[in-house]
């Protein structure tokens, strides 16, 4: 038993080197025959003279394996050999480019091993005659006609062969026509008219081209002569034979001017003018000559008058009214014309008459009386200036020469300066608390509807104006607006919810501050809910908030 064991496990461990080194191939088996003990040798006789009998080659990715046997024991020494870089085994079919030949030139090429991906094996190419590369878009080589398709290819770079060839098709519209190819004649020309021709397909014989025939310039004449302008006492006329196509005259030939032979015009000519006193004459007259036809008398005419260049002066201009002018007729000394002489500028003296001073002392309201006429002129001066003028600067629009008002910032109050029109004016305000609106009130004298001057402690109602006059007349008015306000006692009542009833039912018209007024809710109609407002705002149970009254 025990040498059973001996040699058993021996063997066993070897065969499981044997089977663990060989797993790789099936080209070897290992037979063990033990002859004595096994390994039992001090020193191995190996067969082959102990050269080694090679199991597996090494490759790229796998170790190799070899062994020799013992001939007295049978004691086998295996032995791994290391992988072989340059021995691939696993070489791919695949062949993959360096540089891929073109029909001109060669390249090169290379097999990859499966085992460790590295090029195995590299090839010189040949060039290959259809590995063409093409130059741009496809070149016509045959172009396609109207019954044959065509033919259209590539042209290689490197070569200039053409390759890829494909069809064109065939185009209806693509017809053949050559130097020999028939012209005919579809529509003769005229003397003034072009005709035309067609060109046919060589292939389809189908209309292919089609161009114009310039036409003759040559006329068949009439035998008979018309006349084509008629010849007058100072021109002469023209006759001509028409085309029989073109019906155009041909072979003019002039007629000789006809002294008696008058054009006279339909409207009569003034030839002596009728006056007052005498009678004219009028006629008809030739267009080319000074010949008259029909001359007949003009009825005398009593308002033709001849007037001398001078007016006489029947009524002298003041200042208060104006003046009269007339002329005499140097006909008939009877009839005249008149007109107006302009009123004279009044005549203010040097002197007048404060109505009003300002707070700060530099202004005032002043009166000047004409000593011609006794009008009173209002106006404000500052003082230092006797002629009225007022130092009112850039306030003065150059244009229109009218004095511009100007807001205090953030105020409520709203101007239109083209309608001249003040509006969103608050009920129960003074003139001097209206007057703190703007900048440039001291400028101001401020009348009622009836234009009647009121002070700074009266209420500025609807209709009063701001006024504002220069010495050489130029007058700038503007007009209020308060709103609700329409019998122009700046106050909002019933009465004023009476009027503006009659306004919304049509009954009354109201134009200008008067409407503005009327539209308490500013939505630019007077209707029966401004009406009920306004009622409302008198019996103070609201107010207007459209112009901010708090």
């Amino acid at each position: 038993m025990k040498r059973f064991m001996t040699v058993f496990i021996p063997a066993v461990m070897m065969l499981c080197i044997c089977v663990l080194g060989f797993a790789q191939t099936e080209e070897y088996t290992v037979n063990e025959t033990a002859k004595g003990d096994y390994g039992s040798c001090e020193e191995h006789i190996y067969a082959n003279g102990g050269e080694y009998t090679v199991v597996n080659e090494p490759t790229c990715t796998l170790k190799g394996t070899k062994y020799r046997s013992c001939l007295v024991c049978g004691f086998k020494e295996i032995v791994e050999t290391p992988k072989d870089p340059d021995n691939h085994s696993l070489v791919s079919n695949e062949l993959t480019y360096e540089t891929k030949p073109t029909c001109v030139t060669g390249g090169v090429g290379y097999y990859v091993c499966r085992g460790c991906n590295k090029p195995a094996e590299r090839v010189e190419l040949e060039p290959d005659p259809e590995a063409h590369a093409k130059n741009g878009d496809f070149i016509v080589l045959l172009p396609e006609t109207c019954q044959l398709a065509g033919t259209m290819a590539h042209q290689c770079k490197y070569c200039d062969a053409y390759f890829n060839h494909q069809s064109i098709p065939s185009d209806p519209e693509a017809h053949v026509t050559s130097e020999e190819s028939s012209w005919v004649v579809t529509v003769l020309p005229t003397c003034d008219t072009a005709g035309s021709m067609n060109c046919y397909c060589d292939l389809c014989s189908n209309v292919a081209l089609t161009k114009e025939v310039p036409a003759t310039g040559e006329h068949t004449p009439t035998e008979e002569w018309f006349v084509i302008t008629e010849e007058t006492c100072s021109a002469d006329g023209v006759t001509a034979q028409l085309c029989t196509v073109c019906n155009n005259p041909v072979n003019e030939t002039a007629i000789p001017s006809d002294p008696d032979k008058h054009v006279f015009a339909e409207e009569f000519t003034v030839d002596v003018p009728a006056t007052c006193v005498s009678e004219g004459t009028q006629s008809r007259h030739c267009l080319y000559c000074d010949a008259k036809t029909e001359e007949t008398v003009v009825p005398v005419d009593s308002k033709a008058h001849s007037y001398t260049d001078e007016w006489i002066v029947t009524q002298e201009p003041t200042c208060s009214q104006s003046g009269y002018k007339h002329k005499v007729c140097t006909l008939c000394d009877e009839d005249s014309i008149s007109t107006l002489i302009a009123k004279l500028p009044h005549n203010y003296p040097d002197e007048y008459e404060v109505l009003q001073e300002s707070a700060d002392g530099l202004s005032a309201r002043v009166k000047y009386i004409c000593q011609d006429c006794s009008y009173q002129f209002v106006t404000v001066i500052t003082f230092g200036e006797h002629d009225g003028s007022g130092d009112v600067g850039a306030d003065i629009d150059p244009i229109t020469k009218t004095l511009k008002i100007k807001l205090i910032p953030e105020t409520v109050i709203r101007v239109d300066y083209e309608a001249m029109m003040i509006s969103n004016v608050k009920r129960n305000l003074t003139v001097a608390d209206f007057l703190k609106y703007f900048t440039n009130s001291h400028l101001f004298v401020i009348y009622n509807p009836k234009s009647e001057f009121i002070n700074e402690e009266d209420n500025i109602g609807t209709g009063c104006r701001l006024n504002y006059e220069t010495v050489d007349g130029v007058v700038t008015n503007y007009y209020v607006s308060v709103t609700g306000d329409l019998d122009s006692d700046g106050k909002v009542t019933a009465a004023d919810a009476r009027l503006l009833l009659r306004a919304s039912a049509r009954i009354d018209n109201l134009s200008g501050a008067f409407a503005i007024a009327a539209d308490v809710n500013l939505d630019g109609k007077i209707t029966a809910a401004d009406a009920r407002k306004t009622l409302l705002v008198a019996a103070n149970m609201t107010y207007f908030e459209e112009t901010y009254e708090y």
